[in-house]
């Protein structure tokens, strides 16, 4: 990464100089300090593994995770896999178990995202090892210690030389290549991380098909019984029957006139839900989540002192919380009155309530509930105290408020889409019912029609 040269007092201003780390890496009394020239790089290069869709992000090493952490762990929920690299020739290693413990444990609990460690450097083994079995005996310890270390599978530990992969490869030597270890963490790549993508778009697909085609299914199944029914009754009808067919007709004009009555009252309900679910779009809006953010900034700016300042974190994050609050109290309404229609429509429809599609926040109040976990260590720790209170609104909000951002978002993506198809179903089974009602009192036109030519 390109670095430049800056002041002390700069490097402070940016939020850059950690005293804690300065002091061990011995530049507690340096005037000039080396920071990265830019936050992030965007770089393509045409491998077959980021050809199917990998995307590697390359993240700030130790001494920026200390004064930024944001950096890196705002990345930490989308992460479908962590590669965790270590350094073979390094003796120390309690900044690595630092990292492990502090911020790679965390992300790990959750099944969903896969967990590796890389050995980098294993070229510094090679001078005293002849030949592979003397290497093999070399690198083992160096596994085992961290499988101790770190609680991780030996089957995940990837000792390579990147160095030497990178010469292998601008020198097309497929013996440097081999030696270098590299397609050993290729492959887990490929097959294990590129795989479950796979299984997870997999099951997606499969999901939706499964819930389209038993839909599917149960309006054919409607379709194919009515007109079992109705074909045994027509079978009824001859010539020395008509008043049976002027019954019939006139049962099945009566059933259309309280088909009419059905829709409008429908339609009644399905205006109140319209209202109902605007309103729980509203309290998810970017709009109503963007008043508080900006409220709370205004009086975090206006902190004269530290401690204000943190008790003005608090009281956002305490507002935040509120704003989902109030949003799954009207979820819950709205829920509830989705239920009322359909117990009122589907069952003379021919909709169960089983058919619901039902809508819950739990899964977005989980997520907020750990970002403001995490805003809460930032909130407190000692380097928010002692770090200038502009650059800590700055870190906050590029941070934590934009993760929190995000998750108002997608609830109100997901609360249009499900206000949106909620009542399809029900809607589909009254059209439905109107094509079938139309085609009865039709068929029955033309039976009498033809009995009156016939008989």
């Amino acid at each position: 990464m390109a670095v430049k040269k800056v002041s002390r007092e700069h490097a402070y201003k940016l939020g850059l100089w950690n005293e804690r780390e300065a002091n061990r890496s011995g530049l507690l009394d340096a005037e000039e300090l080396e920071i990265p020239c830019w936050r992030y790089a965007l770089i393509s290069l045409p491998h077959p593994i980021l050809k199917q869709g990998l995307s590697i992000l390359d993240t700030a090493g130790l001494n920026v995770l200390r004064v930024e952490p944001e950096l890196t762990l705002s990345l930490f929920s989308s992460a479908e896999a962590i590669i965790f690299v270590l350094a073979t020739d390094s003796d120390d290693t309690s900044c690595d178990l630092e990292i492990w413990r502090n911020y790679i444990n965390r992300v790990r609990r959750d099944d969903q995202v896969s967990v590796a460690v890389v050995m980098n450097k294993i070229d510094a083994l090679w001078d005293s090892a002849s030949d592979e079995s003397a290497y093999s005996l070399s690198v083992a310890p160096q596994i085992t210690g961290i499988t101790e270390k770190l609680g991780i599978d030996k089957q995940l530990i990837f000792p390579v030389s990147a160095r030497q992969a990178l010469m292998a490869k601008i020198n097309s030597d497929p013996d440097l290549l081999e030696k270098s270890r590299l397609a050993n963490l290729e492959s887990y790549l490929s097959d294990s991380v590129l795989s479950y993508r796979g299984q997870l778009s997999k099951q997606s697909i499969i999901k939706k098909l499964v819930f389209l085609l038993n839909k599917s299914l149960s309006l054919s199944e409607t379709k194919y019984k009515y007109a079992l029914d109705q074909l045994e009754e027509f079978k009824q009808i001859d010539c020395d029957n008509a008043d049976m067919i002027s019954k019939l007709m006139a049962e099945t004009q009566e059933r259309q006139q309280v088909y009419l009555l059905s829709v409008e009252k429908f339609q009644a309900s399905r205006r109140v839900f319209s209202v109902q679910a605007k309103t729980l779009i509203d309290a998810l809006s970017q709009e109503k989540v963007n008043l508080v953010i900006q409220r709370s900034k205004q009086e975090l700016t206006k902190g004269l002192t530290t401690y204000a300042l943190k008790q003005n974190i608090q009281l956002l994050f305490d507002d935040l919380r509120e704003v989902l609050l109030e949003a799954v109290e009207t979820a819950n309404e709205t829920q509830e009155l989705v239920g009322v229609i359909h117990r009122k429509f589907g069952e003379k429809y021919g909709v169960g309530e089983g058919e619901v599609k039902l809508f819950s926040l739990d899964q977005y109040q989980f997520e907020l509930e750990q970002i403001l976990t995490e805003g809460e260590t930032f909130r407190s720790s000692l380097k928010t105290t002692m770090t200038e209170q502009s650059i800590v609104v700055k870190k906050l909000y590029s941070s934590i408020i934009s993760k929190i951002r995000d998750v108002f978002y997608q609830a109100n993506q997901d609360a249009t889409e499900w206000s949106d198809s909620v009542l399809l179903p029900l809607m589909r089974q009254i059209k439905e019912h109107k094509k079938q009602t139309e085609s009865r009192l039709h068929m029955l036109r033309k039976i009498s029609n033809s009995n009156r030519r016939h008989c």
